[in-house]
């Protein structure tokens, strides 16, 4: 973790990016419902590819957005070599699923308490 704190500069920029970029992912499915279980979805998904890091190399302290490491390492050399940033991308849906789990139960009790109030 220290390449993180070492170039927190050039993270800084590229949050403010990721950010945008994200905004662009989130427009891209205008065509959804808003609200849906699919939409949030395609968000959660969004979210993980952008803002998701991974170390440069396997027993690296610096890091990088594993959607960079993960090609780049795919190209320069085998799969298997690669698989670490893919487990970065498969812990990063893992943690994605559980808040969207979180949040969909959540609204899900909410709805059910609003409906039993009006009755």
């Amino acid at each position: 973790m220290e390449g993180i704190a070492e170039f927190s500069g050039f993270w800084l920029l590229y949050l403010v990016f990721a950010c945008v970029g994200f905004w662009c992912w989130n427009r891209l499915f205008f065509w959804l419902k808003p609200g849906s279980d699919l939409r949030r979805f395609f968000h959660m998904l969004g979210a993980v590819l952008v803002f998701t890091p991974a170390p440069i190399a396997a027993e690296s302290v610096y890091f990088a957005p594993a959607m960079v490491v993960f090609p780049f390492t795919l190209l320069t050399s085998s799969l298997d070599n690669a698989m670490y940033a893919a487990n970065w991308f498969l812990g990063g849906l893992i943690v994605g699923a559980v808040v969207l789990a979180i949040v969909q139960s959540v609204r899900f009790v909410q709805k059910r308490s609003a409906t039993a109030a009006e009755q």
